[in-house]
């Protein structure tokens, strides 16, 4: 009969390893999807606040072409193809635009201003048109850099002079 009791004894102690596993094999994955979880949440916060940060640079362009003669201060004066950053200066202030990059707060903003082609029947085309000077492509791109990976946002826009 001792032998028995014995067995019962080795047998407890294998179930109570086999149950330690398991209950650490399941903390690891529920960390794993935590840490996941976590890295998800942080990524989707800083592209909406990037998403946010072009849109208002949009506006603030906007705001620089309203304030302005397209040809003689404006947007019709500015080299394409550079990168240029939006700030307020002057006085009183007013949105200006200045060339090269700005970054706060980790996200790098930029604003890249394009000559727009038309065709015959006044359609914005990629190639084959007219340059058409009263037209502007506007593109505002804010990038940012998360744990060593580099991301980016890029809205794209056409302003024109309505005046």
């Amino acid at each position: 009969m001792t032998t028995i009791q014995n067995n019962k004894k080795g047998g407890s102690m294998i179930e109570i390893l086999v149950v330690i596993a398991i209950i650490a094999t399941t903390l690891t994955s529920l960390l794993g999807l935590i840490s996941f979880s976590l890295k998800i949440t942080t990524l989707t916060r800083q592209t909406s606040q990037a998403n946010n940060i072009a849109k208002g640079i949009m506006e603030q362009v906007r705001n620089f072409r309203d304030g302005t003669n397209w040809n003689t201060d404006g947007l019709g004066t500015l080299i394409t193809d550079t990168n240029y950053y939006v700030q307020k200066s002057g006085s009183p202030p007013k949105w200006q635009l200045f060339q090269g990059t700005k970054t706060i707060n980790n996200f790098t903003q930029k604003v890249i201003f394009g000559d727009v082609m038309r065709n015959e029947n006044d359609d914005i085309v990629i190639s084959g048109g007219t340059n058409n000077p009263d037209t502007k492509k506007i593109t505002a791109t804010v990038s940012w850099e998360e744990k060593g990976t580099a991301h980016q946002i890029e809205l794209v826009t056409y302003l024109t002079n309505w005046r």
